[in-house]
């Protein structure tokens, strides 16, 4: 008995020993890199928390069945940080590069004024089977009185070629895009 309990333990150390564990890959939303200047006042922006729904509150990048309605939890590519802060951060950056006289800055602190607060609810982050990105999102532009602006719903698929790399890329492309109409309606507002 103790003979076969010997080979037991070796056979389950060798197990662990030489499993096979697969490198994790972080992903960093990219902010844009040249842009258009909408408009040259100068205003002082704050970026609210970004609302996102649950299942993509985590740190795996989430992955659908192309015509099916099965998502898949990715556990080796994962966002480099919370989803929600890196889009926060992310639209702040993106909207200062349109609005380059503009402050931009993500809330962090309820006692926070700002000329205009915008309000942003991802509804779709998606990464669709291996050929396609869908973002989707509604977000709000309010005064310094806290009286909304305007909202507005942003809707974008993309085509991609399959790799993490490209749907990131996607996604950033599309934040970047709803940041360029948000940016546009600051501009235009009094």
């Amino acid at each position: 008995m103790r003979k076969f309990g010997a080979i037991l333990m070796v056979f389950l150390l060798g197990g662990c020993l030489g499993g096979y564990s697969p490198e994790n890959r972080f992903y960093y939303l990219q902010t844009v890199d040249t842009v258009e200047v909408v408009s040259s006042k100068k205003l002082n922006i704050g970026i609210d928390d970004v609302k996102l729904p649950d299942y993509l509150d985590r740190p795996q990048i989430i992955v659908f069945e192309q015509g099916t309605p099965q998502m898949k939890i990715d556990e080796t590519n994962r966002w480099g940080e919370a989803l929600a802060t890196m889009v926060q951060r992310t639209v702040a950056a993106d909207i200062a590069a349109y609005l380059p006289q503009a402050v931009v800055k993500s809330k962090t602190t309820l006692d926070e004024r700002f000329g205009f607060l915008i309000d942003v609810e991802i509804v779709r982050l998606d990464k669709v089977g291996d050929n396609k990105a869908v973002f989707e999102a509604w977000w709000s532009v309010y005064n310094s009185g806290g009286r909304r602006i305007t909202q507005q719903k942003t809707a974008m698929t993309r085509e991609i070629d399959g790799g993490f790399d490209a749907y990131v890329e996607a996604e950033s492309a599309m934040i970047a895009e709803m940041s360029r109409q948000i940016a546009k309606a600051v501009g235009r507002a009094k």
